[in-house]
């Protein structure tokens, strides 16, 4: 008795999960069953934010046409920064977020960086200033390792926003 409602009770939840996936496969809006890996060349139009490449982000330094973002922890941001960069903590959103938003316009080129090939707070930074409504966000991967080696313009203890 006992192994037959086991049994019974699997092929209704197999069946179920089977008709479930099935019917989510067939839906023109379904999202992916299997995440691909994203892109991160510049000028994809499907991303909200994108890697830039350094001689990109050094360019429009020297053109002052982008603000840059420094994502590392604050001690490390007033240790050294690149010239004219704003401190943006990802993990202190709250802190910064309104007085981005007031004095900044959201055409305005942002490159967010941190220190590391590894380093993911710079991308993260770049996803919570797209959740703000700005349009041109870019991260720069190693920004501060690349900057510091090309000897490029620095400063110290800059406040931020």
């Amino acid at each position: 008795m006992m192994r037959r409602l086991v049994s019974e009770t699997f092929i209704v939840i197999a069946t179920a999960a089977i008709l479930a996936v099935g019917s989510y496969a067939l839906r023109p809006d379904a999202l992916p069953l299997i995440a691909s890996s994203p892109s991160v060349s510049p000028g994809a139009g499907d991303e909200l934010f994108k890697a830039i490449p350094f001689e990109q982000a050094q360019q429009m330094f020297v053109e002052n046409r982008a603000l840059f973002a420094d994502a590392r922890p604050l001690i490390a941001y007033e240790a050294g920064h690149i010239a004219g960069a704003v401190h943006l903590d990802p993990n202190a959103f709250d802190q910064w977020a309104n007085a981005l938003l007031a004095g900044t316009a959201p055409d305005q080129t942002i490159i967010a960086y941190c220190e590391g090939p590894q380093c993911a707070l710079s991308h993260e930074l770049a996803e919570k200033l797209t959740w703000l409504g700005f349009e041109q966000v870019y991260y720069l991967v190693d920004g501060w390792g690349q900057w510091k080696a090309h000897g490029l313009p620095t400063e110290t203890s800059r406040s931020g926003l």
